[in-house]
């Protein structure tokens, strides 16, 4: 049976990774599930590490790896390229389930791919959205990481409004899941993926 592919999205700095790698701890063992490790060419952060949070590489090599067809997705939004590998697909036909965490712009289209006529994802893709409470708090969340210029959080504030706006007026995910509390956000979204692996069965 082909694995199933969970995409979650959120505006930058909801948590949306903390949260997935906390439900990963949760469900090793009981399941065949790991996160998608995509492509970035923005530089590498003090706290990540290579292969791990994301494969870092040049804008240069991101442009190679477009023109050979890597990518099942991409974006530049952010001023740095983003790309989720395309052999996700044969893990995914080999019985391993995926958990991809993306913006708004990357999961429609891979939500558009799965629904092709001539599908290259087999098995339905169930997106969620972590929501979170307003955008103070968002902002008082990415300015707490300290990893970014107020030019940066700035321009994270004005897409993340964009979006939450857009989610609102056209509503693209299957779940929603509102992060204003960790333990319960954490749990909500364990259930969530428990329950659809388990219908898969």
């Amino acid at each position: 049976m082909a694995g199933k592919l969970f995409v979650i999205s959120s505006p930058s700095g909801a948590g949306k990774t903390t949260l997935v790698n906390e439900v990963l701890e949760r469900l090793s063992g009981q399941f065949s599930i790991d996160r998608v490790i995509t492509y970035t060419s923005r530089k590498t952060r003090s706290n990540e590490i290579q292969g791990s949070h994301y494969h870092f590489i040049s804008s240069q090599e991101f442009e190679k790896k477009l023109q050979e067809d890597f990518f099942l997705e991409w974006s530049g939004r952010y001023g740095n390229y983003y790309g989720t590998p395309r052999h996700i697909l044969a893990e995914l036909d080999q019985g391993v389930s995926k958990i991809l965490i993306i913006d708004r712009l990357g999961a429609e289209r891979v939500i558009e791919i799965a629904q092709d006529p001539s599908p290259i994802l087999t098995e339905k893709v169930t997106s969620i959205w972590i929501d979170v409470p307003n955008l103070q708090e968002l902002e008082r969340r990415l300015v707490g990481r300290g990893q970014e210029s107020q030019l940066q959080i700035k321009r994270r504030l004005e897409l993340a409004k964009q979006e939450i706006e857009k989610e609102k007026s056209f509503p693209l995910y299957d779940y929603k899941i509102l992060n204003d509390n960790f333990s319960t956000a954490t749990k909500a979204l364990e259930n969530l993926i428990c329950s659809e692996l388990f219908c898969g069965k």
